[in-house]
């Protein structure tokens, strides 16, 4: 195995033993959220709907709604990195709009 393969296993291993996705460790992508939240949820929420809330907190609360612990209108299917990034679009929204408030 390579030095930078190596480095790669230990750090899959390390946000496992953290109770991490290595998929967590990939930056999502905004303007994806934005496409995907757009595509799949505008019919009933809008960025604004989570003012306050952090991409973490919303990223948590999607993601257990797509594993059917919290109910919603309809089931959710969306890949971990759709989560990820209408999490990011919608934590974003949602610090910028109580930034224009301030």
């Amino acid at each position: 195995m390579t030095r930078s393969g190596s480095r790669q296993l230990l750090t899959g291993t390390a946000l496992v033993a953290l109770g991490l996705s290595p998929l967590a460790a990939v930056a999502a992508d905004v303007q994806a959220g934005k496409a995907v939240s757009q595509a799949k949820c505008i019919a009933c929420h809008e960025a604004d709907d989570w003012e306050g809330e952090s991409a973490a907190s919303l990223e948590s609360l999607i993601r257990d709604i797509v594993a059917g612990k919290v109910k919603h209108k309809q089931p959710l299917q969306l890949t971990p990195a759709e989560v990820a990034d209408i999490a990011a679009y919608w934590g974003e929204s949602s610090q910028q709009g109580k930034n224009k408030r301030r």
